[in-house]
């Protein structure tokens, strides 16, 4: 374990390096002892309430991990359902697309969604697999991955991105090294980037957070989360730029997270901006924590678990941003119930300027 510490504290100051060479990188404070807290009100301009359509196929459950959004289309996966549901932008079900199973088109083990709007195309990775179908559910091709697990993906300045991860032997014992893949439609990865090796990690094979690619105002920025008990936080929001990762700002804790025995006192589950405001999610003292900082107004907030929905008053809501304009984010709340088969209504806040 101490050498891999010598290889990070040595990472972490190339790093430092290359920062001071491109200028000063913005510093996001966290206060851990400050529960200032602030509501939805307080960040949003306008919500936009969605009844999703009742179907036997279109179920929603509270296990949603991604929503796709525009005015015209609803994507979006449930983990109690193994394929992802189309609605149209008004809630009406449209369809499910693809099928369980283990032939041509067919999949288990779904693990995220992309969608290209220009061409109308629906991406879909599972551990093994990913897949490509247009928005009428048609097959079009498929890709297998025999030495990588791809987690997670987006569809940013025409191309998909994915985060992957690869198992190798190594000297000290196995190595996990994650990737960023560019991918073309033909399915082909056309350029990657390295994000980190960890040797000996821990097994995570799901996260609830599912949003490391973000697109805010033409821009695509890129965070990933680790785990494992590294001496230091991964604390840093970068910017994509072509096959470059820039570091954009960093959200700093006070703390390296982790105890004198190396164990991790605090988890740091995701950073993302919009224009005005730079979000996190993060786990300190057995307790779930959400961190708003309007950069505008140069306050930062921490909520529990998540924000007061005082719009419509469903209580304490967890917003996730849509990934392809964090401008926008989304949660679920359930009506009070006429039948037991009213479905959750999907909820499209715009943050203020």
């Amino acid at each position: 374990m101490k050498k891999v510490y010598v290889v990070y504290f040595l990472w972490m100051i190339l790093v430092s390096c290359e920062v001071n060479q491109q200028g000063k990188l913005p510093v996001i404070p966290v206060d851990l002892d400050n529960h200032r807290t602030i509501s939805l009100s307080g960040i949003t301009q306008d919500v936009k309430n969605i009844r999703l359509e009742l179907t036997e196929q279109s179920l929603i459950s509270d296990h949603v991990t991604r929503v796709i959004y525009t005015d015209d289309y609803i994507f979006l996966i449930d983990r109690k359902n193994p394929t992802p549901i189309m609605f149209d932008g008004n809630g009406k079900f449209l369809r499910t697309i693809g099928s369980m199973g283990q032939g041509p088109g067919e999949f288990t083990g779904m693990m995220d969604i992309a969608a290209d709007f220009q061409n109308e195309y629906l991406y879909i990775t599972t551990l093994s697999k990913l897949l490509l179908y247009d928005f009428d559910g048609n097959f079009i091709r498929e890709k297998k991955y025999v030495e990588k697990n791809v987690r997670y993906a987006n569809f940013a300045n025409g191309s998909l991105i994915l985060i992957s991860e690869r198992d190798e032997e190594g000297e000290d014992g196995r190595i996990q090294k994650t990737n960023l893949d560019f991918v073309s439609t033909d399915l082909e990865i056309t350029d990657s980037l390295h994000l980190k090796t960890y040797v000996n990690p821990r097994m995570l094979w799901w996260h609830s957070h599912q949003d490391f690619i973000t697109e805010s105002s033409g821009n695509v920025y890129q965070y990933y989360y680790e785990f494992n008990s590294e001496p230091f936080l991964r604390d840093t929001l970068y910017q994509l730029e072509g096959n470059e990762r820039i570091p954009s700002l960093k959200v700093d804790f006070g703390t390296t997270g982790v105890d004198v025995e190396g164990e991790r006192t605090l988890a740091l589950w995701n950073i993302y901006r919009s224009n005005r405001y730079v979000f996190s999610a993060y786990w300190v003292a057995d307790r779930y924590m959400r961190f708003c900082y309007d950069l505008k107004e140069m306050t930062g907030y921490n909520m529990e678990k998540g924000y007061e929905d005082d719009i419509n008053h469903s209580g304490i809501v967890d917003i996730r941003p849509l990934n392809t304009d964090t401008e926008r984010y989304y949660y679920f709340y359930t009506q009070e119930r006429h039948s037991e088969e009213e479905n959750q209504v999907l909820c499209i806040g715009t943050l203020k300027k």
